[in-house]
């Protein structure tokens, strides 16, 4: 959709269906909107123009004797090139900043950041903390008994993983220990998801059997490891504030989204997909690509935050019936927030 493809009367109607829409969530007559003073039209030169925006599939009429409400492409259309995002509220900026000020671990300011945006918004708040890929340090291997060695994983953000192992009776735990030894050096200060990278590497040119079998076992267990940490984190509060509205009076609407909140790896992965989106960005509906139908109902507003060189997703997930111009800002705010706790730690800690 272009500027240039609605023409001014197209413009101005379409965006008082969208205003009241929101408002309201009924569809909108053209007798309502004739009384508007901001459109100074009559109801039938109003209700010629929400015909012209139908045929274009702009707004759609649930029932012959209802008004129109907004559809996907109406809401895009609003959203990129009707809508003015409002200034950020006093409120909203100071509960935000409230975030900000909080001496907490990351996770808990990025918990409480979730929390805020639900509360503030009464939608669902949403972040997803930036993917990071720790700095390998040490692999430790204890023998506990017969055949069955405790590997120790650890990473430079002092964190530690392990994982118990079965070499076998035949494999000695010199040769597992002469590996280890050998990462510990190589590896030393590098990505831990080189980690099976350099065993592949090393299984390939293995001298001999046993050998390429101890590679194995530490190439698959270290593999375990490292995906007990795979990214899905994600911290989600409100769902009772989008289950409570009538926008989702229906079965079929809420069904998407308690499946949503069982398995939250889908939201996950969308946001993911939005952290090198630059700005706030508003996806409708259907828009979602994979798994549209889960959001068919619904609109996601997000914007990708810093922290640590890595990005990180903060956003608020409701109907398509949401106050978009309010939301921007809020989202836009709430990014920056994350992203300068973090630069100010980071100068605080040099």
């Amino acid at each position: 959709m272009t500027d240039g493809s609605l023409n001014p009367r197209q413009k101005q109607v379409l965006t008082a269906i969208v205003d009241h829409y929101i408002v309201k969530a009924e569809p909108v007559s053209s007798k309502v909107l004739s009384q508007s003073a901001v459109l100074r039209a009559s109801s039938a030169t109003i209700r010629n123009t929400m015909a012209e925006l139908e045929d274009i599939g702009m707004v759609e009429q649930p029932h012959t004797s209802s008004g129109r409400l907004p559809t996907n492409l109406g809401y895009r259309t609003y959203v990129d090139e009707l809508m003015y995002p409002e200034p950020l509220h006093a409120e909203d900026r100071q509960a935000l900043d409230q975030v900000s000020a909080m001496d907490q671990s990351d996770e808990a300011l990025m918990a409480m950041a979730a929390k805020t945006l639900a509360d503030m918004t009464r939608f669902l708040g949403l972040v997803i903390p930036p993917a990071r890929d720790p700095t390998f340090r040490k692999i430790s291997l204890i023998p506990v008994e017969e055949g069955k060695i405790v590997l120790v994983l650890t990473s430079s953000e002092t964190e530690v993983r392990s994982l118990l192992l079965d070499s076998g009776s035949e494999m000695s735990i010199f040769r597992l220990e002469s590996i280890a030894n050998r990462l510990n050096q190589t590896m030393n200060g590098k990505p831990v998801s080189l980690l099976n990278d350099y065993l592949d590497s090393s299984q390939e040119t293995a001298g001999s059997r046993d050998e390429i079998q101890a590679l194995d076992i530490l190439n698959r267990s270290i593999l375990k490891l490292t995906r007990t940490k795979s990214g899905d984190e994600i911290f989600v509060y409100g769902a009772k504030n989008l289950l409570n509205r009538q926008d989702f009076n229906k079965i079929e609407d809420i069904s998407p989204i308690l499946e949503l909140m069982d398995s939250k790896i889908t939201l996950v992965h969308l946001l993911r997909q939005q952290a090198d989106i630059e700005g706030v960005h508003v996806t409708v509906g259907e828009e979602h690509q994979e798994d549209g139908s889960l959001f068919r109902s619904l609109s996601l507003v997000t914007s990708a935050f810093t922290s640590g060189g890595s990005q990180g997703v903060v956003g608020v997930l409701g109907p398509k019936r949401m106050p978009y111009a309010r939301l921007v800002p809020v989202v836009d705010y709430a990014a920056k927030v994350l992203s300068r706790k973090h630069e100010n730690d980071g100068k605080e800690n040099t």
